[in-house]
């Protein structure tokens, strides 16, 4: 007897087989450090894979040396006072790390540990970005701007602004992530306008915008130049062109669905994207997630090549978010900071 599927009936049979193979296993790691006494609030790795700064909640930010797991220094705003750590992050060239404390950011010179300049804004700070030397910031802030800011000269540059119309808001919409490009020319801004948006950080113009299908989380520009990714909420990260900014592909967690078809709006196919880092050679991508999930993935094809799950600290906490990812220096392995205070190292096969 031969059976012929049609339509509907090949839909669902590629629908069932994503979700039975849909499960990511939990993996056990090469290694496990606790970086924080309970839980963090920030994590960022240095450019060059050998150090993290961990903001600890209710505790001063520390930088770790991974390879010899031994904090280094212990930052915060005043010694005397514990206050959260609630941003972290490095220039480009690693020199120059960035510790925020709600409207408080102060530069810490990597090398000796030492503050380089306190800055204090009128309004909380969501989130940060040190430019390639450390000498600009680009800064998410409560009062739904981000300000490009001259560390140097202790000046705001320029203002950039998410307007609602994309969501039909009246007002301006919350500004979640940025990032400044490796060349330091340009800015990527997400927003709850459902916005990613490129920008001239000399003359403040708007180059490019993409719609999303809910708030923008996560932006990142690609190391070698040209491509930048962006992030949803519940929705999904794509890779664009900087030129023609068109779609190269968006990341598919199901490496079964065909590439020819669009996602369906399905939960499955729905992933938050929390972290990102590239190879040292610019050819692969590994990603975190909301779901204590780590995803391995070709950069040029968007291929999924693995995905897993990291382990929990307590089993009464299911809820990991993965704050930070990076690849061993020489590539042959990849790191992990969650929110549960644990740190991990994945030896990649």
């Amino acid at each position: 007897m031969t059976i012929t599927l049609h339509g509907q009936g090949v839909f669902r049979l590629l629908l069932m087989a994503v979700l039975l193979v849909g499960c990511t296993a939990e993996k056990v790691s090469d290694e496990q450090w606790a970086h924080s006494e309970l839980s963090s609030y920030a994590a960022a790795f240095s450019p060059d894979g050998k150090y993290v700064l961990v903001g600890d909640t209710d505790g001063p930010a520390r930088l770790w040396d991974l390879e010899n797991n031994k904090v280094v220094y212990s930052w915060q705003n005043k010694p005397e006072e514990v206050g959260t750590t609630t941003a972290v992050g490095f220039s480009g060239d690693g020199k120059v790390a960035a510790t925020s404390e709600q409207d408080i950011i102060v530069l810490w010179e990597v090398a000796t540990g030492e503050p380089m300049m306190r800055f204090t804004f009128p309004v909380k700070i969501k989130s940060l970005a040190l430019s390639p030397q450390g000498d600009y910031l680009l800064l998410a802030l409560y009062d739904r701007t981000a300000v490009y800011f001259d560390v140097i000269e202790n000046r705001v540059v320029k203002i950039l602004e998410h307007e609602g119309s994309p969501v039909n808001a009246p007002i301006n919409q919350l500004i979640n992530s940025v990032a400044i490009s490796p060349s330091g020319k340009y800015g990527l801004t997400g927003g709850d306008d459902q916005m990613a948006r490129l920008w001239d950080l000399t003359t403040g113009e708007q180059l490019r915008s993409w719609k999303h299908s809910n708030s923008v989380n996560i932006v990142a520009f690609y190391p070698k130049g040209g491509f930048v990714l962006t992030g949803a909420g519940n929705g999904q990260t794509h890779f664009w062109n900087m030129v023609s900014g068109e779609e190269q592909y968006s990341l598919r967690t199901s490496s079964i669905w065909p590439k020819e078809r669009p996602l369906p709006d399905f939960p499955t196919f729905k992933m938050t994207t929390t972290a990102i880092d590239f190879s040292p050679d610019n050819n692969y991508l590994i990603t975190g997630h909301a779901s204590r999930k780590l995803c391995l993935w070709q950069v040029v094809t968007g291929d999924r090549l693995d995905c897993w799950q990291v382990a929990r600290r307590q089993a009464l906490r299911p809820g990991v978010v993965i704050q930070a990812v990076s690849f061993s220096p020489d590539g042959k392995a990849v790191y992990s900071e969650a929110g549960n205070g644990i740190g991990q190292k994945w030896l990649l096969k």
